[in-house]
Parts: C-alpha cells; structure tokens; sequence
C-alpha cells in the first residue's frame, strides 16, 4: 500500500503496508488508520500553520504511535494535561530532530535538512520507500527585500537541497508559495530539476490550488507535468 492524502495546508498523509506518516498536522480531518500499524507524526517547525500541540491528542486513537519534532518546538510538560492525557508521559513519545542530522528509529530512517525559515526539512526512509517533506525550506524571495538579503536566501536554498541532489523520492512536499508573487516557483524549479522525485505535492499554496495549473504552464513545470499532482481540495487521495 502507498496511498497518500491531502490533509490542508502542508499536511500529507501516508499510509504504507504497517506504517503511517503524519506530516504537519494543524487541522483538518485525518483519515482512519489501522490500529495495528505503527503511526509516525512530524512536526518541522513551531510556526502555527505547521504545529499546534493537539497533534498528541493522536495518542488516545493510535497505541502505537511516536512524534518527531524539530529542535525549535519548545516542550511543554503540561501539553498533556490540558489535553486531559494523564496516563502517558510526553517525553517517552517524542524524539526531537536538530538540522542536517540523521538517526535511525525503530526500522525508519530520518534525516533533516536546515529550513531556510524555521526548524527542518524531513527525508523519512520507510518500508524501502523515500519521503522529502521540506517544511518551510524554500527559496523565499521576497519582493521588496534588499537585494543581498534575497542573494543570501538562494544560496542558503540551495545549499541545503544540494545535499540531496541526485536522489530519488517516492514522494515529495514542494512549497508553492503565491505570496511570492514572481517568484513563487523558484524553490520548485530548483528541487525539480536537482533530484529524481518520482511524484511531487506542492503544498504551502494558502488555498490557491489554481497556482499548480499556473506552474506547470512554466517552463521548467511543463517539463515536470507529469510528475506534479494536482490538489484541489483537503482530502485529495492519490
């Protein structure tokens, strides 16, 4: 099974044969998954459109279950009494992941690239399947931002998404950001044509899905059309 849902915003599901990835939960409805798989939730930064600390309500639903979550997320060890959780200790469901790290868990290996905003991209190896999630890595050019600052904000891209050239993804969660205005596809354009991503999510889109019609319409997007998937609504199933 590899089966993949759009939740909202920059939150997928994906559901393999025993495992299950939760990427950025804020909201929205998740689907229902097997209690008898193992289900792994991340968290790539502390902003509120990719992290609310009602994630652990996840934990009265799924017996086996286990959050990672980026290094800038400060924990609370009253998360779970407000969430009236009383008989589970947080720090015995949580792993935290610092940039540019790579560990291993149980049979899954994570490795994390440094955000060019906050906290980390995510590389999940699971059930010989490879997931890039990017979190807030992106190439955010800002109109209107000093030059510099923009020049300093490339490199610091492409730095990051040059340790990954090459390889090959199952799947991948591209911001596609229109608030960038012209340069809403530059993050895409530079991960497309630096890996082999196999299928590849934007995401980041503030509800604009017209914005995937719009990129594949590019240059570079017109050449990757066939491995870009089009979202059109939360809970998209591909």
């Amino acid at each position: 099974m590899f089966r993949i849902t759009y939740v909202y915003h920059s939150c997928f599901t994906i559901e393999l044969d025993h495992t299950v990835l939760i990427f950025d939960y804020v909201q929205g409805t998740l689907p229902e998954f097997d209690h008898d798989k193992t289900v792994y939730v991340f968290a790539s930064h502390r902003h509120p459109d990719h992290f609310k600390p009602k994630v652990f309500e996840l934990v009265k639903l799924y017996p086996k279950i286990h959050f990672f979550l980026s290094d800038d997320i400060r924990q609370s060890s009253t998360w779970f009494a407000r969430l009236r959780i009383t008989d589970k200790n947080l720090k015995d469901y949580v792993t935290v992941i610092r940039p540019n790290r790579k560990i291993t868990y149980a049979e899954m290996t994570i490795e994390s690239l440094k955000s060019t905003d906050e906290g980390v991209a995510f590389v999940v190896t699971a059930e010989d399947k490879t997931i890039y999630h990017a979190g807030d890595l992106n190439w955010w050019h800002w109109e209107g931002e000093p030059d510099q600052e923009n020049q300093d904000m490339a490199e610091q891209y492409k730095s990051q998404i040059d340790q990954i050239a090459g390889r090959s993804f199952d799947a991948a969660f591209v911001p596609l950001d229109p608030r960038l205005q012209d340069a809403y596809g530059y993050g895409m354009d530079y991960f497309l044509t630096h890996t082999q991503a196999k299928a590849v999510f934007p995401m980041h889109m503030w509800d604009k899905y017209d914005w995937i019609d719009k990129y594949i319409k590019t240059e570079t997007g017109a050449s990757y059309r066939d491995v870009i998937y089009k979202i059109t609504a939360p809970g998209d199933t591909f």
